[in-house]
């Protein structure tokens, strides 16, 4: 037992220096975001008792990246990354800090957390997206796999014990000093970034396609497996959009457990997600990411169909967990995947871009969601929400260039040598 812990310590991308400061510091930081989540959408109920304030709160910290998403990954590939999310960081610290500052002082206003959310939240992308360019720098190839997987967990870790222990914090101190604790986390998250060693920067003369790439829109639209996988990530994420609108009525409604019930029922989300984390690199290893990208959402969604007929607390708690586990490979696999086939000079702009068309999915999802209620009870909402991820699924499946990606980011079909051949003359 005890060789085998070694063996996987040894093997483990935290062996890297450089990895093991990126995934401290990203660890850091959704950790404080979730005190943020909380302290504020908390804080702002209580200033306004309003819940069009809140949303209005959330939008701000959302919206702005389909904007500067591309441009900031521009950035990330003609700078060094590590000075582009230092500096994202360090200016969202001072951003969030500024806020309870304010509210110290007796000046802050409503309109205040307006102007300092739609800024954090622009830029936010520079860290989403230097994660993911920055990454591959740091392991070897066949380690991208564990290393996106581990950088996924600090995520899910950070989901599970994060509104615990912001809720705690915000009972006892209020909710302008829980937004302190995120302040000191992009603090920490950007000096820990600021000390990567650099990476090589290719020169601005890069082939023709690639200097028409259009904030990489570009190469996403003209490289297929890119496009394609995109596509069913949008498809998937706004699919499963509607099941957050529906679980809040479907815990006090259906499973008649209120506040406490929703929330357990998101630990266990959080619980399944975790354990899901661990068998990435083995599913990754053994199947072709063609495949499990499509099963995943079809399995995602045939946990979520069983909450049409249920009304009882553990169970549902227990298939929304099921699917969490399913469903927690999909992104380090996904990834992974994409950092082999985007040339490295190129991944700012492309996964800048990703973002900004994915980033609205799920939440536009749950304005549907939302709408459908109306009309709905919620258990076919959560139904309708399982189904469209199971047919998403079996479109990808449908799909002859993602049934045969493999894992290097090839393809076995003839018909797609024209976008593979660009992506392999680039890497």
């Amino acid at each position: 037992m005890f060789k085998a812990i070694k063996a996987s310590v040894e093997t483990s991308p935290l062996r890297h220096p450089a990895f093991l400061r990126l995934w401290l510091g990203l660890t850091i930081s959704y950790l404080g975001d979730q005190f943020t989540t909380i302290a504020l959408l908390w804080f702002v109920l209580q200033l306004t008792g309003s819940g069009t304030a809140i949303g209005l709160v959330i939008l701000c910290f959302q919206l702005p990246g389909i904007v500067t998403g591309p441009l900031l990954g521009t950035l990330l590939d003609r700078l060094q990354p590590r000075f582009v999310m230092g500096i994202d960081n360090i200016a969202r610290a001072l951003l969030i800090g500024t806020i309870p500052t304010l509210y110290l002082l007796h000046h802050l206003q409503l309109w205040h957390i307006y102007v300092l959310a739609l800024l954090a939240g622009s830029l936010s992308p520079a860290t989403g997206a230097g994660a993911r360019v920055i990454l591959p720098q740091f392991v070897r190839e066949q380690e991208l796999e564990r290393a996106n997987a581990l950088s996924s967990s600090s995520i899910q870790f950070s989901t599970l014990i994060g509104p615990m222990l912001a809720g705690i914090m915000v009972a006892n101190t209020g909710g302008p000093w829980a937004l302190f604790v995120d302040a000191v986390s992009f603090l920490l998250m950007g000096l820990l970034v600021l000390s990567l060693p650099s990476v090589p920067r290719l020169s601005p003369t890069v082939p023709e396609i690639a200097t028409k790439n259009w904030l990489g829109f570009g190469v996403l639209f003209q490289t297929k497996e890119v496009l394609i996988l995109t596509l069913l990530s949008l498809v998937f994420f706004f699919s499963y959009g509607p099941l957050e609108a529906a679980l809040p009525i479907y815990s006090d409604k259906i499973l008649h457990a209120g506040a406490s019930g929703y929330g357990l029922l998101w630990s266990g989300f959080g619980v399944g997600a975790l354990l899901g984390i661990l068998p990435t690199s083995f599913i990754a290893a053994r199947f072709r990411p063609g495949l499990t990208q499509p099963f995943i959402a079809i399995l995602w969604g045939l946990f979520l169909c069983p909450l049409l007929i249920t009304q009882n607390l553990p169970a549902a708690c227990l298939f929304l967990a099921l699917g969490a586990f399913a469903w927690a490979p999909y992104t380090p696999i996904e990834t992974s995947i994409l950092q082999r086939l985007i040339p490295a000079h190129l991944r700012g702009q492309v996964f800048g871009a990703r973002l900004a068309i994915i980033t609205a999915s799920a939440p536009l999802g749950s304005v549907v969601g939302g709408f459908l209620l109306g009309y709905f009870p919620s258990p076919i909402i959560i139904g309708i929400s399982g189904l469209a991820c199971i047919l998403a699924g079996i479109a990808g499946l449908l799909s002859p260039t993602l049934r045969n990606l493999r894992r290097n980011g090839a393809t076995d079909m003839k018909e797609t040598a024209t976008s593979t051949s660009f992506t392999i003359s680039d890497t």
